[in-house]
Formats: structure tokens, C-alpha cells, sequence
């Protein structure tokens, strides 16, 4: 008996109910309030193709270019993972329950880097030479798809009486699964609110949200360099100028949207990513001899 339930009920062994769980025979030691176990017990598989293209240099030009096309999964890594979701696997202690992309998992990547002299008036020692000839450039490309993050309910209740609340909620349609949600003008109706809501008990094998299953914004970096060599009129002296930019084209990396569908700014887009550097320009100069 207890203050909710005043009259006995009979339940078995291994019986528990919602008036009364029988949180504390349920446990692996009575005398202890909470257990927790952490054990290295995930697993994860990871299958990439990487194409490259390497380009030797000739008539000026070199390059170097790979592309990658993979897959990461793993079972719920990232429940302690320091940055990760904190997502734990409320569904039970199942590995195919758990089963989901992986919080790093970059479906496409594509690295570029490559060098190029200009070939115009090369060689030559006199003004326009020395002005406009010998001028090399180089450039750095780095695109990569979003890395997936999951939708929590910070105010689910505990649906299976395990002793922690379900982290997650249940969505409607599941036509919304896998969309990127990577631009802050359109971030809320790519998540919208009401495609989601707290879950229930008939819920479980059948509507509650997996872990990972939408995508934040994804790398689009360009950094582009120029430099030119000038000969002095001392033999053995020359003079480079040179002028680096990072993130030439200045493009914004955003980041995770606000994954709680108790927060008042569920799905907006409200700051950058944390590895996002604003546009970089670097002049040097350097007399050698």
C-alpha cells in the first residue's frame, strides 16, 4: 500500500503497475536508490568509398581531390559523450531498438586542393614581367553534408516505470524524417512544432522519434590564396608578396537548431556552429637574401 493506492493490491513477482511500480524490488540492490551501469558495450559500423584524383604538376597546374560517400551507425554512443545529444536509449536495453546514424555521420564529403601560375608574360625580366607575370594561386575547397542531431523532450515522463524519463517524443507524420534543417529563415517549418508530442505508453514500437534522424547545417569552406615572387636587382634578393583568405566567400556554418520541443524557439536556427570562422584575411611580406 502506499498514499496514492491506500488498498492492497496483489501483484506477482515479476508484475509492476503505475500506482504501484515497485521501484524499489524492481532493483538490482534495494539498499540503493539509484544504479547506473556504464559499460562499453556499443558497437558501431562505419562503410565509406573514397574516390581521388591526384594531378601532378604540368603547364602550371596541380591538384589534389577526394570525395567520400559513407555511412556511420552505431548504437546510442553518444549518451555520454561530452557535446553529444545526452540521448539515452529509452526504448530499453536493445541493440536494435538503438540502432541509428551516428552523431558524426557525414553522409558526403569533398576536399579540393590545388595550385595554379599564371602563364602570362612568364619569364620575363621586364616591367610587365615583373608586374604581371609569375602571379600564382592556390585554393583549399571543404564541402561536407550536416551531421545529424535528435529531437528530446526535457519534460517526457517515465512511460516504462525504469526510473528515467523518456528523452524523446513521438512525431506524427514521418514524412519530416531525414530533412536538413540548415537555413534560419525556414528552420521552424522544416521542424515544426506540431508534428511533434509528448509520448506515450502505446507509442513504444510504434511513433516514438529514433535517435538522430534529422540533419543541421552542413561545411561549405573556400579559402583562397595569391602570391608572387619579385626579383631584386641584387642577385640573390627577392621580395614575395602574399595575401591569404579563409573563408573567402565568407559563408555562414550554422548551427544545431533548438532540439526541444518544450523551448519556446523549438526548431529556429538561433546562432552559428562553433567551429564556424568568420572571413579571414592575411597580408605577408617577406624580403629574402
Amino acid at each position: 500500500m502506499n498514499p496514492q493506492c491506500p488498498v492492497a493490491v496483489p501483484l506477482g513477482p515479476l508484475e509492476y503497475s503505475c500506482r504501484v511500480p515497485r521501484s524499489n524490488e524492481r532493483r538490482p540492490d534495494g539498499r540503493f536508490t539509484t544504479n547506473l551501469l556504464v559499460g562499453n558495450e556499443a558497437w558501431s559500423y562505419y562503410h565509406g568509398l573514397q574516390v581521388e584524383w591526384d594531378k601532378k604538376l604540368s603547364k602550371g597546374l596541380n591538384f589534389q581531390m577526394a570525395y567520400t560517400f559513407s555511412k556511420a551507425i552505431d548504437t546510442t554512443s553518444e549518451a555520454t559523450a561530452l557535446g553529444g545529444a545526452g540521448d539515452t536509449n529509452q526504448t530499453g536495453n536493445s541493440s536494435r531498438n538503438a540502432r541509428a546514424l551516428s552523431v558524426f555521420h557525414t553522409p558526403h564529403r569533398f576536399t579540393l586542393y590545388g595550385t595554379y601560375r599564371l602563364p602570362f608574360f612568364s619569364g620575363r625580366r621586364d616591367f610587365l614581367g615583373q608586374t604581371l607575370g609569375g602571379w600564382q594561386f592556390a585554393s583549399v575547397v571543404r564541402l561536407a553534408s550536416g551531421t545529424p542531431f535528435t529531437v528530446v523532450n526535457s519534460t517526457g515522463g517515465d512511460l516504462n516505470l525504469d526510473g528515467f524519463a523518456e528523452g524523446r517524443p513521438a512525431i506524427i507524420d514521418p514524412s519530416f524524417l531525414g530533412r536538413g534543417v540548415d537555413q534560419p529563415f525556414d528552420s521552424f517549418l522544416a521542424l515544426p512544432r506540431g508534428n511533434f508530442r509528448a509520448a506515450e505508453v502505446q507509442d513504444f514500437g510504434c511513433c516514438v522519434l529514433g535517435r538522430n534522424t534529422f540533419f543541421r547545417d552542413g561545411q561549405k569552406i573556400v579559402d583562397f590564396g595569391i602570391s608572387k615572387y619579385f626579383q631584386m636587382p641584387f642577385e640573390g634578393h627577392q621580395f614575395m608578396l602574399r595575401a591569404d583568405l579563409f573563408n573567402a566567400f565568407n559563408h555562414t556554418w550554422y548551427g544545431t537548431p533548438v532540439n526541444d520541443i518544450q523551448n519556446t524557439n523549438f526548431g529556429r536556427i538561433t546562432g552559428s556552429s562553433s567551429l564556424y570562422t568568420p572571413r579571414v584575411v592575411q597580408i605577408a611580406l617577406r624580403y629574402t637574401f
